[in-house]
């Protein structure tokens, strides 16, 4: 009986030995997840103290950071990131944009515009020599032809805008529809830039302008001219141009549709690739080529003439069908990120970036990032990989609001995305949502 007794007394002191090691443990647990909850939280405070209207997201294979995920911002120009990859997508990243040139009996020479965004003053010049080595010595009269596209509204988010950033787009444009010019001392007006000639035009624009080197918005000049002035500008060059390789131009230009009896005698494909023309775009933030590609992807899809409601609509199905992305997620009504019209949430946004990663070194380099900035009034957004860490991770950062802290909030984003950053254990790098 003694023997059972201090037996079953031995079992007791074990299972409450056991009980109190596992109360420890449990104790202890609750105290690291407590301590792992304060230490997000004070992450999450230190972040959310930037951001009175707008949303973050950080998505790695360590989990995600993220605020308003799914809400809907203005994107400004990170929206072309969109534009460039739906381009690739749909077109091929080593497509050429075209411009088709015909002539008639009586030398006549007919040029007809396929929107290419990349058609300055070295890539005009290198047509005229393709002209010359054609045997062409002369020409009678030039016509312009513009009907691939039909824009009756002005870009979208440009409100008449006489920045260049904001040229308007069409099917022939010289110089991405801007001018260089820079006026001398004693008055005199040349180009400003030694690719482009000194042509009538710039005299006629230059005096609207003060002296220094300008780059102008033609579109939005007030001069008087017989063709809407983007045109008069294109055949300026055109006509220079042709002289500078030997061939005359006997009756000057004028718009007139090519006659449907005529083929194309050449066919010129740009020097430049797409992927090339959509670098530039992104690097110099270009609206202007944005919404030409936008416009000719639209063009491409519901076919002749181009319009901005075509380019939504062919946007709209590529993000509905190739990456999932429906209208309530993302809105798209330009390709350049103008319009304000546009919304996107910084899941959309990152869900772009990760179809973007084998064109990621197109973006801006920055230490430890590869960044596509947005800015318009009260718009300040980022979007990008993070690269000083592994693999490349998508983040996007839009603020629709007065106070700009994005590059604050980067900062702080990638402090946290850091491998250096201890997470607590069991947490899932998560914000609020």
């Amino acid at each position: 009986m003694a023997i059972i007794t201090s037996y079953f007394k031995q079992q007791q002191q074990r299972v409450r030995r056991y009980m109190c090691s596992l109360l420890v443990i449990v104790v202890l647990a609750f105290s690291c997840t407590g301590a792992a909850w304060a230490k997000q939280d004070r992450a999450d405070s230190k972040l959310l103290e930037l951001v009175t209207h707008g949303s973050y997201l950080v998505h790695s294979d360590r989990g995600t950071i993220s605020y308003r995920q799914n809400d809907l911002f203005l994107p400004a120009s990170t929206l072309k990131i969109l534009t460039s990859l739906a381009a690739f997508d749909l077109l091929g990243a080593d497509f050429r944009f075209e411009t088709h040139f015909f002539r008639d009996k009586k030398d006549n020479l007919y040029i007809k515009g396929y929107g290419d965004p990349f058609l300055t003053s070295e890539e005009i010049l290198s047509i005229c020599s393709s002209l010359k080595k054609r045997g062409i010595s002369k020409i009678g009269s030039i016509f312009l032809d513009t009907s691939i596209f039909s824009l009756q509204q002005q870009t979208p988010g440009t409100d008449n805008s006489s920045n260049p950033y904001d040229a308007p787009n069409g099917s022939l444009a010289a110089n991405f529809n801007t001018i260089a010019i820079t006026q001398l001392i004693d008055g005199t007006i040349q180009s400003g830039e030694p690719q482009t000639p000194t042509l009538p035009i710039m005299k006629r624009l230059g005096s609207n302008f003060p002296r220094n080197n300008q780059r102008i918005n033609i579109a939005r000049s007030t001069t008087e001219s017989l063709l809407p002035i983007p045109l008069q500008y294109f055949g300026e060059l055109f006509c220079a141009q042709l002289y500078q390789v030997g061939i005359s131009v006997k009756d000057g230009f004028q718009i007139k549709d090519v006659p449907p009896s005529l083929e194309p005698f050449l066919i010129h494909k740009n020097s430049k690739t797409l992927q090339e023309v959509m670098g530039a775009c992104l690097r110099y933030s270009n609206n202007f080529i944005a919404n030409q590609v936008f416009l000719y992807i639209g063009l491409q899809a519901g076919g002749p003439p181009a319009t901005w409601e075509k380019g939504k609509i062919a946007i709209s199905n590529y993000l509905r069908k190739t990456l999932g992305l429906s209208a309530q997620q993302i809105t798209v009504y330009d390709g350049s990120g103008l319009s304000r019209k546009n919304r996107m949430s910084t899941k959309s946004l990152v869900t772009i970036l990760q179809h973007f990663k084998p064109y990621s070194s197109l973006l801006n380099k920055r230490p430890g990032v590869l960044l596509k900035s947005g800015t318009m009034h009260g718009v300040y957004c980022y979007a990008g990989y993070m690269t000083n860490h592994g693999p490349p991770t998508p983040f996007a950062i839009l603020l629709n609001q007065a106070e700009n802290t994005r590059n604050e909030l980067l900062k702080r984003l990638r402090a946290i995305n850091a491998p250096s950053t201890r997470l607590p254990t069991g947490v899932n790098m998560k914000s609020c949502q």
